[in-house]
């Protein structure tokens, strides 16, 4: 649902997506440097409740019509999250630190435009939001350790909007 952006509190702007700015959050899955191979560690990374790992292609029809709220966050407290576009659509990434109260600290809520040829992997109990391409359709593949008791996910709704990511000027 669409609103106007005065009665939003804050808007915030996404950066493109580079190793650096991301690494408190996770690690960005993409070739860097000239090596043969790019290792990655964060993907593998789970708790000792872990008794599977799963796989699966997320599919997102579209993409949101304007300026896209940011209400909902999820984390996953047992294992890394990854997700990788098969479709070379880009995407917004949303990640948020947690607070002391062990909730996103929204008042640091950052944005990141990554390409269709970055992947994306969420710490283990990384706040972020739900994917959002910004050309649809698009498919992921996602990874993700499991413990097979359904509390691999945990949502943070908020009551109203906290941010709108705008991608214009």
């Amino acid at each position: 649902m669409a609103r106007d952006m005065n009665d939003c509190p804050r808007v915030i702007r996404p950066r493109p997506l580079t190793p650096e700015a991301f690494a408190p959050y996770g690690e960005v899955i993409a070739h860097q440097g000239a090596e043969r191979r790019h290792y990655l560690t964060e993907p593998m990374r789970h708790g000792p409740e872990v008794v599977r790992q799963a796989g699966w292609v997320s599919r997102v029809q579209a993409a949101p019509a304007g300026p896209i709220e940011i209400r909902l966050m999820e984390r996953h407290r047992h294992a890394a999250q990854s997700f990788v576009p098969l479709t070379a659509s880009p995407y917004l990434v949303v990640v948020a630190p947690t607070g002391a109260d062990g909730l996103p600290d929204m008042a640091r809520l950052e944005a990141f435009l990554a390409t269709g040829s970055q992947g994306v992997c969420y710490r283990v109990g990384a706040w972020h939001h739900g994917l959002t391409v910004l050309q649809g359709p698009a498919e992921f593949l996602v990874l993700m350790g499991q413990t097979g008791r359904g509390d691999d996910d945990e949502f943070w709704q908020a009551p109203a909007p906290h941010a709108v990511v705008s991608l214009s000027d």
